[in-house]
């Protein structure tokens, strides 16, 4: 399948109301933070959604919404997250029914899952639906180590596998396995090497909604202006170092941010989460100051 994919995707948080609730109105308001920052896609349900703290029903709910509100402005992305291959396979048919561009794959990695059965569980779910495939690599978080080989004889099998989004650090040899083996590829981990990513190969990257204008802005540079993007990714790299300790904290730093730029009205996070303590909440206070109008704004 030709590459569709590309540029700055970022991944929505999942928003709650002081009592926990999912705050719906919040989660339009993302939306809309994002794609008036200039983002080329949308995705829902990556490990910064908090997906393993969501019901079945609110996914579903919220991937109507996020399609539904998206309404083709961008690239809307729907993760399909069960372990089990026919629930997976049943969500991934109803995200295409939705209306979404595409899904993003979590392979099931609980208790060790052989590699050999991650693959058919991303055979089965490909070979589901028509629209486009992106899989999920977070070896670091799942702990299952998939090589690029395999990857490129399942993009083989399947054509509407357009990508492998690659969430390690360091990603860039990854990258250039994937690329080399032809497989197209995008970055998580908000970035943090993206010239270098861009440089080996791969067709975009997916931070959080918080950094998404000065991601448009670099992804712009990048290959246009080799030295003006590698200062713009110096200037906001330490926000990207600081965010990124863990994804609990990262969840935590995004909802502050989301709530002072006056996009969400809370920064609650289900329990289990991380609080920021009073030190950590100073210096994402001088970390956004210092980036200002290069973070997201309602």
């Amino acid at each position: 399948m030709e590459s569709t994919f590309g540029g700055v995707i970022p991944i929505l948080p999942t928003p709650f109301t002081p009592r926990g609730a999912v705050d719906h109105e919040g989660f339009i308001r993302v939306i809309d933070a994002a794609i008036t920052a200039g983002v080329h896609g949308v995705s829902m349900f990556g490990l910064a959604s908090e997906y393993y703290k969501l019901a079945d029903l609110e996914r579903d709910l919220l991937a109507q919404r996020l399609v539904g509100h998206v309404a083709k402005r961008c690239k809307a992305i729907v993760s399909i997250v069960p372990h089990a291959t026919q629930l997976a396979v049943a969500e991934a048919i109803r995200a295409a029914e939705y209306g979404a561009d595409a899904l993003m794959l979590m392979p099931p990695f609980f208790l060790g899952t052989p590699i050999a059965d991650i693959v058919r569980h991303i055979r089965a779910v490909a070979s589901a639906v028509s629209i486009p495939v992106i899989v999920q690599y977070a070896p670091l978080q799942t702990g299952r180590v998939i090589d690029a080989a395999t990857f490129a004889k399942l993009c083989g099998e399947l054509p509407n596998i357009s990508h492998v989004k690659v969430d390690l650090v360091p990603s860039g040899p990854t990258i250039s396995a994937l690329n080399a083996n032809g497989v197209s590829s995008l970055v998580g981990y908000m970035g943090l090497h993206l010239p270098e990513d861009f440089t080996r190969g791969t067709s975009g990257v997916m931070p959080t909604v918080s950094i998404a204008p000065a991601m448009v802005k670099l992804w712009n540079l990048l290959g246009k202006d080799e030295e003006e993007a590698k200062q713009l990714h110096a200037r906001i790299l330490p926000f990207l170092n600081f965010t990124m300790q863990s994804v609990e904290f990262l969840i935590a730093c995004e909802k502050e941010l989301l709530v002072e730029a006056g996009v969400l009205t809370s920064a609650f996070c289900r329990e289990p989460a991380y609080a920021l303590d009073a030190t950590q909440r100073i210096e994402l206070q001088w970390l956004r100051e210092r980036l200002g109008d290069l973070l997201v704004q309602r």
